[in-house]
């Protein structure tokens, strides 16, 4: 059977180092490490961790990128423009103009940017409370004091370990800390998960974001010549916001507060470079140079198909269209070829280079895409005896077209940081798969036809001494010969006594696909060991049900023990049961998670590479799924890189049931809409693990276990509302209990945990309701965060019988009624009103336009 990943994650921009805990009382630093125990509801719960007990937060990354860093092509000064209202670049060698606050433990200096002709930059670097870092002089502001200006400056984003925050702004009628319009950038240790936001500081020190689109953005290292250069451009017109990155409309908003005033600068809290900071006419829109894709990155390996780009150029009427040129710093690398709007970029021989596309109206304005070429591919003529170490093994007549692939090292083998694994069809040598080490994507349940789920994903990876390979799903036909080829650079290693060469046909490792199962099966079985089954993946199953079976036909999938390292995807069936052999020893799992896969994600036609989201299993218009016995369970753990982190996205109006089964995360556990009940379940994690803009979701003879955070954060929430209406119930709670626990990082079990905290939005209720639920000592006394650490009020604000924060007979563990007098924000339901929420039926009584819903166990 498959043990759990061990693997060594090579995905570009995805930071791999610095992610693990090191957290007291002995915790595996392991990802795949579980939550202690494995019991439902009537299993025990670990007690609180001694106060001695120290909590260490992962250490910082070292880089940004798991690929060797390009350098910066070197920049000159650029000078102030005529019509700039206010600039300043720096040059004068000081920040004279500004008043500086760069907060605790934080600093500023103006220096030579490394790598360049004389270019002066301004330097933050972060400490460990940032906030309003720096504003422009009374004097130097008095020069435009006009209500409506764009401001815009040049800013490199820089890595820093001291806090997970992420915000710097630029902004714009600055009142004092708590009133402020703002636009800027919403960095993270990934550009998967990153952002480009605008919003207001109104009356509160927590910005409120309106404007928030998704934008790769890069961070270099603090003294090096890495990182990428990004203009960000923030105008104000009347009562209206817009935001601009790179040229690019991001978006806009409406605010009625503050008044006209002065810029500046804000952090929370990210160490930066800034240049060119100008304040100017708002009609006069920035120069446009956009690329689709947005990435400003690419691995490749010398011979692989071109890479095109297509290329938005704009004057700064922002309609006019622009010229634009594009070179490589090393084409004998790699070439970039313009026609038309579009940019070919041809992978050619081993190296690194920068493309670099630069405004035709603006030279300041350019973009720049860093490539890492490996070698090409070849297959090795080395020849190694298989016999004992391949699976499938070499003549296979019968393997699984949906199984995992593996080598048996003499010793755990490495990953290289590039190369490529490539199976063909034996017949003709015809290429039917790519699976790349590094930067690998897939898309999820293409083969069955419909909607496919594109995903960033893991291909190839290490567990104990065995290479382990994904094939994409559904690339391997049935009652097909193949052979696998792996190239010299993508691992290194000792097989079966042989220094690693790489491996060719001639190595003769083929293996012959099973025949297809019958295609009215209304029963599978899956095993992941030699036991003959129906599949080897879930996936497998699931592809099949959605070719095969009519959507409301139904199909049970029998899931033997085992450890499954599986995305999953399911759209359009109805009925549909996945069971496993036993609650613990049949787990689901994989480590996905904003940095990898960003959002809680969708499908879409033909074959996405992206856009499937973070959870482990993505479910769409689908009514009566039961998952029944066994686990769910997401291995990422919480970093300053990325926290949120599904087990499944129930992204449907339909039904779902899961009974006798196990959750585990850190943040957002389940993400679910519609209506659902959740039976003697566990559920664990640490922040917002249970949440979605749901009708119902039930929570009966249940445990919602609260547990150690990785990135060591002193407070944590079990639920965020965001139910659809105020006459919906929400998330209901009845006769289950609430504990804590340690983390599977190793932290201590946490000792403040708050019911739940507001997502702060009219749009959605805080419809929760716990009836006849035991509460451990973790849970704060006050209950919710109404207003309190920094967060919202609920929706709505005053909680009543029919809508809000709601509570009923809470018990501590030896049974002790407690005093929800001392709740804020919430409402103590009588006995009378709590009646709407102690059965299955009265929860459940609006489904189906009051046709209701009484699922049995």
């Amino acid at each position: 059977m498959h043990t759990a990943f061990r693997q060594t994650l090579l995905v570009t921009l995805l930071v791999a180092s610095g992610l693990m805990a090191a957290c007291g009382g002995g915790g595996s630093s392991h990802d795949d490490t579980p939550v202690d125990g494995g019991a439902g509801a009537g299993g025990s719960s670990s007690s609180t961790a001694p106060e001695a007990e120290v909590c260490v937060p992962p250490a910082a990354a070292s880089s940004s990128s798991s690929v060797s860093p390009v350098a910066t092509t070197p920049v000159e000064p650029l000078a102030c423009p005529p019509d700039a209202w206010f600039c300043d670049n720096f040059q004068s060698g000081t920040a004279d103009k500004w008043d500086l606050t760069p907060g605790t433990g934080g600093a500023f200096a103006v220096l030579d940017e490394p790598g360049s002709h004389g270019n002066k930059v301004l330097q933050y670097t972060a400490g460990t409370a940032g906030g309003v870092i720096a504003l422009l002089k009374d004097s130097e502001w008095a020069g435009v004091n006009r209500a409506d200006y764009y401001v815009e400056a040049r800013i490199k984003p820089q890595i820093n370990g001291t806090t997970g925050s992420k915000h710097l702004f630029l902004l714009a009628h600055y009142q004092d800390a708590s009133n402020a319009l703002l636009g800027g950038l919403n960095v993270q240790s990934t550009s998967a998960s990153t952002q480009a936001e605008a919003g207001i500081f109104n009356n509160s020190t927590s910005p409120t974001r309106a404007v928030q689109m998704r934008r790769p953005i890069i961070m270099g290292t603090q003294g090096q010549n890495d990182g990428q250069w990004y203009t960000v451009r923030y105008e104000v017109i009347g009562s209206t916001q817009t935001l601009y990155l790179d040229g690019e409309r991001i978006g806009s908003t409406s605010y009625t507060a503050p008044a006209a005033g002065k810029i500046g600068l804000y952090t929370a809290n990210k160490s930066f470079l800034i240049d060119d900071i100008r304040v100017g006419d708002p009609t006069v829109k920035p120069v446009e140079l956009t690329l689709s894709p947005s990435s400003l990155t690419y691995v490749a390996e010398a011979g692989d198909a071109a890479y095109v780009v297509s290329v938005t150029a704009k004057q700064n009427d922002g309609t006019t269209a622009d010229t634009f040129t594009v070179t490589s710093s090393n084409p004998a690398v790699a070439s970039a070829t313009l026609i038309g709007q579009s940019v070919t970029i041809t992978p050619l021989a081993e190296g690194t280079t920068e493309i670099t596309f630069k405004s035709g109206s603006d030279a300041s304005v350019t973009r720049v895409i860093k490539a890492t070429i490996g070698e090409s591919f070849q297959q090795s003529a080395t020849t190694y005896d298989l016999s004992s170490v391949a699976t499938p093994k070499a003549g296979e007549a019968a393997a699984y077209a949906d199984g995992v692939l593996s080598l048996a090292f003499d010793a755990a083998p490495t990953l290289g940081s590039n190369g490529s694994i490539r199976i063909f069809k034996s017949a003709d040598d015809t290429l039917v798969d790519t699976i790349k080490i590094n930067g690998d994507v897939d898309a999820i349940g293409a083969a069955a036809g419909g909607n496919a789920r594109g995903v960033s994903r893991v291909g190839a990876w290490v567990e104990g001494r065995k290479l382990v390979i994904a094939p994409h799903d559904g690339k391997l036909a049935y009652g097909t010969g193949y052979y696998v080829a792996i190239a010299r650079d993508a691992v290194s290693g000792k097989l079966a006594g042989k220094t690693f060469d790489g491996l060719g046909k001639a190595a003769g490792w083929q293996f012959t696909t099973r025949a297809a199962p019958a295609g009215n099966l209304s029963t599978l079985t899956v095993d992941d060991d030699g036991t003959t089954a129906d599949f080897r993946s879930v996936q497998g199953a699931l592809n099949y049900v959605m070719k095969n079976v009519a959507t409301d036909a139904g199909a049970t999938i029998n899931v033997k023990n085992g450890t499954y390292n599986e995305l999953l995807f399911l759209r359009g069936k109805n009925n549909i049961t996945i069971r496993g052999e036993s609650r613990t020893g049949t787990v689901i799992q994989y480590r996905n998670a904003e940095a990898l896969n960003s959002g809680g994600g969708g499908s879409a036609t033909g074959t996405p590479t992206s856009g499937g989201g973070r959870a482990v299993f993505l479910i769409e218009s689908v009514d009566m799924l039961t998952l029944d016995t066994l686990t769910l369970k997401n291995t990422w753990l919480r970093s300053a890189a990325s926290s949120q982190a599904e087990t499944i996205y129930f992204n449907s109006e339909g039904r779902l049931v899961a009974k006798n089964a196990d959750f585990h995360s850190e943040q957002d556990t389940l993400q679910i809409k519609g209506y659902s009940w959740f039976y003697n379940t566990l559920v664990s994690g640490n922040v917002d693990f249970i949440w979605g803009n749901n009708r119902v979701a039930l929570f009966e003879n249940s445990e919602i276990r609260s547990v150690g955070d990785t990135m060591c954060s002193s407070v944590g929430y079990v639920l965020q509302a965001r139910t659809v209406s105020a006459s919906d119930k929400g998330f209901v709670f009845l006769n289950s209990k609430l504990t804590s626990g340690r983390g599977p990082g190793g932290a201590p079990a946490p000792t403040k945990t708050y019911l739940a905290r507001s997502g702060g939005s009219s749009t959605y209720f805080d419809n929760i309701a716990f009836i006849n639920t035991t509460m451990g000592a973790h849970i704060a006394e006050v209950g919710w965060a109404y207003g309190l650490e920094n967060q919202p009020k609920s929706n709505p604000e005053v909680s009543t019988a029919a809508s809000g924060w709601r509570e009923f007979n809470s018990v501590s563990p030896a049974g002790a009624v407690l005093d929800l007098g001392k709740r804020l924000g919430g409402y103590a339901l009588t006995s009378a009103e709590s009646a709407e929420f102690t059965t299955r039926a009265k929860v459940f009584s609006a489904y189906g336009s009051g046709a209701g819903w009484n699922p049995q166990p």
